[in-house]
C-alpha cells in the first residue's frame, strides 16, 4: 500500500447529510497523491454516526463519547492520520473541482510556508472573507461580522491598503498566494510538522478563534501563513447552529476574549477588561434578535 500523503480532516455535530455531500465530492474530485479521510463525530445527538458510519465504510471513523468542540475534534482526528500533509475542512464544505494537488507543490517549493488557507465561497459562488488580520482593537469596528465590515465587503473595499484591509485580508483580484495573518479553519491544509510542533488547536478554544490562534503560534514557531489563490471550495456556512444559533454567538464570544487573553492582554488591564465587557455586551445583544427570530413553539 502507498505511503499516505494527504489527510482530510472533518468534524462532524449533526449534519450527516452535509457529511456524505462532502465525502462525495472528495471522491469525484479527489488529490492525485493517496489520501485518507477521518470523520470525527463530536457524540451527535441525531445519530449521525451510526448513519456515517453505515454509508461510509471505507472511510476512517472516530466517534467521540462527547462533544469536545471543533479544535479538540480536529485534534483528535489527527491523532490518527497518517498523511505528510493535514486538510482541515468543515463537514459543511463541498469540492467542485480538484483543490489539493497545487498545494503540496506550493508546501514542496516553498519550506517556509507552514500554513494555507484555500479559497472559502458561499453555495452561490461569493468570496468569504476567510483571511484576515490578527485581532486588534479596530477589529471590533471593521471585523468581517460588524456593520462596516460588511458594508465594506458589499461594495468590494477589503483589498490591502484601504481602511479595512489589515482586518479583511482576501483579496479577489489576486492571482498568486501571498502571506496573511491567519486563515479560517474550514479549509485549511498544514504541513504535518508545522502541526506537529503546534501541538494542533489549543483546546481552550471550543469554537471559533482557534485557527487565528493557530496561525498567530505558527507565526512564531517560524511558519508562515499563506491565503492560496489557486483553490477553493464551497461552504454552506453555519449548517450545525441553525436551528438555534445562541450556543454558537456563545462559544464566539467567549472564545474571542480567550484569545484577547492570551495573546493581546495576557494580564489583567484595562484593555482585558473593556474586551471583556464589550463581547459580554455584544452577545447579549445578538442572542437577543436571534431568539426573536427563532419561530415560535406554541
Amino acid at each position: 500500500m502507498s505511503e499516505i500523503e494527504l489527510s482530510f480532516i472533518t468534524v462532524n455535530y449533526c449534519t450527516p447529510d452535509l457529511v456524505s455531500c462532502l465525502v462525495e465530492s472528495i471522491r469525484k474530485f479527489p488529490p492525485p497523491v493517496p489520501w485518507e479521510l477521518i470523520v470525527v463525530d463530536n457524540k451527535s445527538p441525531d445519530g449521525s454516526a451510526d448513519v456515517i458510519a453505515k454509508r461510509h465504510p471505507d472511510i476512517k471513523f472516530l466517534p467521540l463519547d462527547k462533544n469536545y468542540g471543533f479544535g479538540c475534534g480536529n485534534n483528535r482526528g489527527a491523532a490518527i492520520a497518517e498523511g505528510k500533509t493535514i486538510v482541515l475542512i468543515n463537514s459543511d464544505a463541498e469540492l467542485r473541482e480538484e483543490s489539493f494537488a497545487k498545494g503540496l507543490d506550493f508546501f514542496k517549493h516553498n519550506p517556509h510556508a507552514g500554513i494555507l488557507g484555500l479559497k472559502i465561497y458561499t453555495v452561490d459562488g461569493e468570496l468569504e472573507q476567510t483571511a484576515r488580520g490578527f485581532p486588534d482593537a479596530s477589529t471590533g469596528i471593521f471585523g468581517r461580522s460588524t456593520f462596516f465590515g460588511k458594508l465594506a465587503q458589499k461594495f468590494g473595499k477589503t483589498a490591502k491598503g484601504c481602511v479595512v484591509g489589515k482586518n479583511l485580508m482576501s483579496d479577489p483580484n489576486a492571482k498568486e498566494p501571498y502571506t496573511v495573518d491567519w486563515v479560517s479553519g474550514a479549509a485549511m491544509m498544514i504541513r504535518r510538522d508545522c502541526w506537529d510542533k503546534l501541538g494542533g488547536f489549543d483546546e481552550d478554544y471550543f469554537m471559533y478563534w482557534e485557527d487565528a490562534d493557530l496561525c498567530y503560534r505558527a507565526l512564531k514557531a517560524g511558519y508562515k501563513t499563506f491565503y492560496f489563490t489557486d483553490a477553493g471550495v464551497y461552504h454552506h456556512a453555519g449548517a450545525s447552529s441553525k436551528k438555534d444559533p445562541c450556543p454558537s454567538i456563545d462559544w464566539f464570544h467567549n472564545s474571542a476574549y480567550i484569545y484577547v487573553c492570551k495573546h493581546i492582554s495576557p494580564r489583567p488591564s484595562f484593555v482585558r477588561g473593556f474586551a471583556w465587557f464589550a463581547l459580554k455586551t455584544r452577545a447579549a445583544l445578538l442572542k437577543l434578535r436571534a431568539r426573536r427570530k427563532l419561530p415560535s413553539r406554541e
